[in-house]
């Protein structure tokens, strides 16, 4: 049966040594990117946390790069896992939206990487679709941390926002604004946001808090 119900999809990967925020390693080693990794997640579940009390919205975690025991004896048992799908980043999530559309849900995606999302902000990305085809939240760097469609927004047309995008470079968000542009989505554009990525980045890390 379709659900009413909001969803919310964190994409993030298991903690495995060099497998994880690879531009940061040359800097700062691998044990030490991994805690940025886990700190990064940790802020987010907590943000997410709090939205998804304060309304009726459900959350799932898509992984890559570990198996969901792992996840599972990382994050815990109380969240729901989907394990990523698709040969890049534009079809794994292509495919996690396509899945919510299919139930007749308002989705939202976000990554782990950008420690300025907070419950507001979700609130604000969520509150949009119900006046907007779609959402997006740009990042500094030309690619963007969220990402969210309303139910009535065709599988077609989802699917076209993810493809022949230039992943990893800076054309990213705007490509997407063109395919969006294209399908004559109804756009609502949230505040620009850093992302962690580089040790350039590290800066906007350490302005936001995040556990120890």
């Amino acid at each position: 049966m379709p659900s009413s119900q909001d969803l919310v999809i964190l994409f993030t990967r298991y903690p495995r040594p060099g497998k994880c925020k690879t531009r940061l390693i040359p800097v700062l080693g691998d044990e030490e990117t991994i805690k940025i990794h886990q700190q990064l997640v940790s802020h987010i579940l907590k943000e997410l946390g709090e939205y998804i009390r304060r309304n009726n919205s459900e959350l799932c975690i898509y992984y890559d790069g570990g198996s969901l025991s792992e996840m599972e004896e990382w994050l815990g048992k109380n969240y729901s896992f989907i394990q990523q799908q698709g040969d890049d980043l534009g079809q794994r999530m292509s495919q996690a939206l396509t899945r919510a559309l299919k139930q007749g849900r308002n989705v939202i995606l976000l990554g782990s990487d950008c420690p300025a999302v907070s419950v507001s902000l979700l609130q604000e990305a969520l509150d949009s679709l119900h006046h907007h085809d779609m959402v997006v939240g740009p990042a500094h760097d030309g690619g963007y941390y969220l990402i969210g469609l309303t139910r009535n927004v065709s599988n077609d047309s989802c699917r076209k926002l993810f493809t022949h995008i230039p992943w990893s470079t800076p054309q990213v968000l705007n490509k997407t604004l063109q395919r969006a542009h294209e399908q004559k989505l109804h756009l609502h554009i949230l505040p620009t946001l850093h992302d962690i990525d580089t040790a350039e980045d590290l800066k906007y890390f350490h302005h936001h808090p995040h556990p120890q």
